[in-house]
Formats: structure tokens, sequence, C-alpha cells
């Protein structure tokens, strides 16, 4: 119990510090390649790693939420 305790914080400060200004930075080039994504593959695949990354702030908050001990991973 109080492992998963720590983890959660380790998680929160994960979510906080990195996770949320990274999606946030990320966010940005998502949108402007989703419209031109139709153009060339190169471009779909980038979107679709920049749509992992912009919602990778959901899979550290599940991992907070349940106090997970694996690294909840981008991609």
């Amino acid at each position: 119990m109080a492992s998963s305790i720590v983890y959660s914080i380790l998680w929160l400060l994960l979510l906080v510090f990195i996770a949320w200004p990274i999606s946030w930075f990320c966010a940005w080039w998502w949108v402007v390649l989703i419209s031109f994504e139709g153009l060339f593959p190169i471009i779909k695949q980038a979107a679709e790693f920049l749509e992992k990354i912009v919602s990778w702030p959901r899979s550290v908050g599940t991992a907070m939420i349940r106090g997970d001990t694996q690294f909840p991973a981008p991609w």
C-alpha cells in the first residue's frame, strides 16, 4: 500500500512537470500536421506519433490513480 502511494506521487510529479508541458508543446504541431496528413505518408506517421504524445497525460493520470509500479510510456 505504501509503495502505491509513493508511485502515485511520482506519477503526479511526472504528470505536472514532464507529461503536460511536452504534450502542450506537441499539441500545436499535431494540430498543424493533421491538416496535411493526406499529402504525404510521412506526415501521417508523424501526426500519429504526436497524437500518442498528446494523449500521454491520460496514461500517466491513470497510473497515478491506480498507483501502478510500471512506467506509463507514451507509445
